[in-house]
């Protein structure tokens, strides 16, 4: 036998003696106890008809390599009498060496002991990878993955759709590899049903660069892809979701007899590695608003506070941010293509998104404000209709020009139309008379178009020596922003409770802001010794920012008078050169990554309305740290340190007053220089999917040189703020994640405790001197979670938290603060006979009461929902019932520097709907899905 074995080895190699070779290697673990597995036999079969390549024992450290030719596919095979045998096909993609990384066999004595190894590998390791059988957990009829990701062990989702596996929040969600509507993870998970996965890969996801040169860079972002099942590759399937109802009559429903609607379809068509997606929704019973990544598309930024969670809020655009305001009316719809062509050497990647969204609304606002030597009440109310039109499309082409070159080209495009009208009461009033400081009424309406484009395009090469690379990446960027807008505002001030002043302002704005960025980067690798290697980069970036500012009174019944006080032509450039040198250190346990770019960078202020222009130079150091330690293949050590600059934004820079809010004016300060922050971050993880264990721990922070704060002045309740540097500014942050599952009685245990700390600077002036004022927040809470999972019987999680809060600023002791929040969510399904499901999710939401606001907020959300499945489960119909207790709000609560505030949105509450579902499914039924890899 091993005659025929020799003599098909030689052959094998005759006939590919003139392809090029590719190493195959890995190393082997006994996944119970870390040990490395000598002498273990490993095999190489061509995958086509499973004949004998080659095979070796494993050396003294379990490891292994075959150098083979890169033009056939292989299947590895890993025998030992004491584990279980380990099967794995392997796609070569051509000059690509295959790093397999540890190999977890699995001993055959835990097999009879362990209930989560099935037969069919519930659960296991392929290298770096955990990777989970779809099949092997029970999901409800027609569930979409977000469901089957809530069955797997170590995963979370939380009510938003945020996914945490072992420990680790997911960045991306793939399907076969390939992003899917862009990089909405959401789309995959609310919308593929769970049926049609046939693996969930859990893995970090290093950068392209990376993926090419072999070389790992630290650079991780936890990913999960999606394996679709082969028989489900060939034909479509989809699910329509439809349902109505009317809202209850009360006092709070202003719009009773208006139905309530909602309606989602998707539909896939896959053939092979085509795939072909589209949905479309549309509903007047959710809400759908621009997400951080979205409002980072059309560029800006904005201020930041603290809420109740302790987590630091982004506010963008004028003070619009990811909260929920109003009813929203919702169109929704996108398309999906994706392929490969030429055994894969091209790739195409793409789609495109619409959204509409119509949202009436009303916000109600109670604050307490403080100054050193006052402090006052504001109550403001603001009835509001947004509407937008967004479209977005992406494309990504690759193309393995050889086995030495790869050209990749990655594209977007967003545009953005909305309209919103707002009528707004705002009344101040002083706490020690009662009397009002001032009120204001204001009108106004904008009409915005915003566009932005980005285009990327990579180039990397191998040289013949392995690891020695060269790539080149170039990018553009270009956003551009039209306002125009009508205000009128009345702001009347008070003494002696009489109004003594009425200022009224009625005028046009024309706000036009552009922006585009030219960069590249060089990058060259070069292996210095075993397992060590330098890379040389130069980068160049190109940035250009204007902002045109057209003010125009009311003269008559035109707005002809340009206001010169409030009208500008500003322009911000940049150039830099920053040429860097890194080193790295990279094994199957350690990697380190240390090096530093140096920013020559030129900035250039002008302004076309007084012609005057000024240039200044800054050297800036951009240090980098990276070290990642693998105890085991689940368990390791992670630190990474990061240094950039930051440049002050054109609204920042530009000298002139912006009075769009009366009672919050903002003048630019083109004395600002560039900040610098520090950021790090310390982590620990480990994860033994025997007994599905996983413990996580880590502490993050960071501090910022020549910070970008407010300058305030304060008079009759009338804040003026500019823009300047100052230190002093930190946070800091220590999280824990645990989890268990106990077997014996079949409940998961997760554990979460966390701390936030920060501080923040800002100035304030009120009739007195300036005060610098130092704000300090700490926020400490605990979670639990636990739940328990009976097979066709009930599901039950209860998801219990607490936190304190404390607020501390040093402009008035009366804008301290110190209160618990506390809360949690219980979510219950129960099956039943005759194919009956209820679902019930109760939500509770409680703080402590503070005699400063008006009313205490506590509240339960409380959803039920009967479902019953008709003809073998492809259709449902469901009652639904929402905010049973008529509780639901849009409540926040938020200290932002010397500002204590409580805000109530419109929300919808209590109704009532009548859902139809139907799962439709039209695969390739006529041949067998081929068998799995064992």
């Amino acid at each position: 036998m091993r005659v025929y074995l020799s003599l098909a080895f030689i052959i094998c190699c005759s006939l590919t003696a003139f392809s090029q070779t590719i190493p195959i290697k890995g190393s082997l673990v006994d996944s119970s106890e870390s040990k490395s597995l000598q002498n273990t036999v490993v095999a190489l079969l061509n995958s086509k008809d499973s004949v004998l390549v080659d095979f070796k024992r494993a050396g003294a450290k379990g490891e292994f390599q075959f150098d083979v030719p890169d033009s056939n596919n292989y299947i590895l095979l890993v025998t030992h009498p004491y584990f279980a045998d380990f099967s794995e096909k392997l796609m070569i993609e051509k000059g690509k060496p295959v790093d397999m990384g540890f190999i977890n066999l699995i001993s055959k004595a835990k097999l009879l002991d362990e209930v989560i190894v099935k037969a069919n590998r519930a659960m296991f390791m392929r290298g770096d990878t955990t990777v989970f059988t779809a099949d092997s957990f029970k999901v409800a009829e027609g569930a979409n993955v977000e469901e089957l990701l809530k069955k797997l062990p170590g995963f979370q989702v939380d009510r938003n759709g945020n996914i945490t596996a072992m420990g680790q929040q997911v960045k991306k969600v793939l399907v076969d590899g390939e992003e899917f509507f862009g990089s909405d993870p959401g789309i995959a998970t609310k919308n593929l049903r769970a049926d049609v996965v046939d693996q969930v890969k859990v893995y970090d996801r290093g950068s392209d660069q990376a993926n090419f040169t072999g070389i790992d860079d630290g650079v991780r972002d936890r990913t999960i892809d999606l394996k679709l099942k082969e028989d489900k590759k060939k034909g479509y399937f989809g699910k329509i979701d439809a349902g109505g109802g009317v809202r209850e009559r009360s006092a709070f429903n202003d719009d009773a007899s208006k139905s309530r609607y909602y309606g989602a379809a998707m539909i896939n068509a896959f053939k092979a590695k085509r795939k072909l997606s589209a949905y479309a929704i549309s509903s007047n019973n959710g809400f759908m608003n621009l997400d951080w990544e979205d409002a980072g598309k059309y560029g800006g930024g904005g201020n930041s506070g603290v809420s109740d969670d302790g987590g630091i809020y982004i506010m963008y655009g004028g003070g619009d941010y990811n909260r929920s305001s109003g009813i929203p009316i919702n169109y929704n719809a996108g398309v999906h293509y994706s392929n490969k062509f030429n055994q894969d050497k091209h790739s195409i990647n793409g789609g495109y998104r619409y959204v509409r969204i119509e949202a009436p609304g009303n916000t109600q606002v109670f604050a307490k404000n403080f100054t050193p030597d006052s402090s006052w009440s504001t109550n403001s109310v603001n009835d509001f209709m947004n509407i937008s039109n967004k479209h977005s499309g992406n494309f990504i082409y690759e193309t393995k020009l050889d086995s030495m070159n790869t050209l990749k080209l990655t594209t977007g495009a967003n545009f953005n139309f909305s309209k919103s009208d707002s009528r707004y009461n705002v009344e101040n009033i002083n706490d020690e008379t009662g009397d009002f400081i001032n009120t204001n009424e204001r009108n106004s309406s904008n009409d915005v178009e915003q566009s932005a484009y980005n285009a990327n395009l990579l180039w990397m090469h191998k040289f013949k020596k392995q690891y020695r690379t060269l790539s080149i990446n170039t990018s553009f960027n270009a956003n551009e922003s039209k306002t125009d807008g009508f205000l009128y505002s009345k702001l009347d001030l008070y003494r002696d409770g009489v109004v003594d002043s009425t200022n009224i302002i009625d005028q046009l704005n024309n706000i036009d802001n552009s922006s585009s960025n030219v960069g590249a980067r060089i990058s060259y690798t070069e292996p210095l010794a075993k397992d060590f290697y330098l890379e040389a980069s130069y980068g160049f970036n190109l940035a250009n920012r204007n902002q045109l500012r057209d003010i125009f009174a009311k003269n008559g019944n035109s707005y002809t008078d340009r206001v010169d006080s409030l009208s500008n032509d500003y322009e911000f450039n940049e150039i830099s050169n920053t040429p860097g040198l890194g080193f790295r250190y990279s094994n199957k346990k350690v990697n380190v990554n240390i090096g530093t770019s140096v920013g020559l960078t030129n900035y250039e202020q002008v302004n076309r309305t007084t012609n005057m222009q000024t240039s200044y130079d800054f050297t800036n150091h951009f240090p980098r740290a990276r070290f990642n330690y693998k105890f085991t293949p689940n368990k390791g050590l992670w630190f990474y340190y990061n240094g950039r600059t930051i440049a002050p934004s054109l609204d920042q820079l530009q000298p002139i007053r912006v009075n769009t809010d009366p009672l919050n004016q903002v003048i630019g300060n083109p004395n600002l220089r560039p900040s610098f922050s520090h950021q790090f971050n310390l982590s620990y993880n480990s994860w033994k999917m025997l007994s599905e264990t996983g413990l996580s721990f880590g502490v993050s922070g960071g501090f910022t040189q020549n910070a970008f704060v407010n300058f305030s002045t304060i008079t009759n309740a009338v804040r003026t703020s500019q823009t300047v540097n100052t230190n002093g500014i930190w946070y800091g942050n220590l999280y824990t994640w645990y989890s268990k599952k106990f077997r014996s009685i079949n409940l998961d245990f997760g554990l979460s405790p966390n701390i936030n700390l920060n501080q923040r600077v800002d100035f304030v002036a009120g009739s007195g001197s300036t005060v610098k004022n130092i704000t300090n927040n700490a926020f400490y809470n605990m979670r639990v979670r636990l739940s328990r999972d009976v097979e066709k019987k009930y599901r039950i999680s209860l998801d219990p938290y607490f936190g304190y809060n404390i607020a501390k600023a040093s402009v008035n002791t009366m804008a301290n603060a110190k209160y618990w929040t506390g809360g949690g969510d219980v979510a219950i399904r129960v099956y039943l006979p005759k194919e009956f499901e209820i679902n019930t999710n109760v939500d509770a939401s409680l703080r402590q009461k503070d005699s400063r606001f008006p009313t205490n907020n506590n509240f339960v959300f409380w959803n039920a929902e009967l479902i019953k499945w008709i003809y073998k489960k492809e259709f449902q119909l469901k009652i639904t019932a929402n905010d049973l207790l008529n509780q639901r709000n849009g409540y926040s609560r938020d200290f932002n520097s010397y500002s204590f505030t409580e805000t109530y949105n419109t929300v919808l509450r209590r109704h009532f709907l009548l859902g139809f579902v139907w799962n439709f499914n039209k695969m390739n039924a006529g041949a067998p899905a081929p068998a799995p890899a064992p």
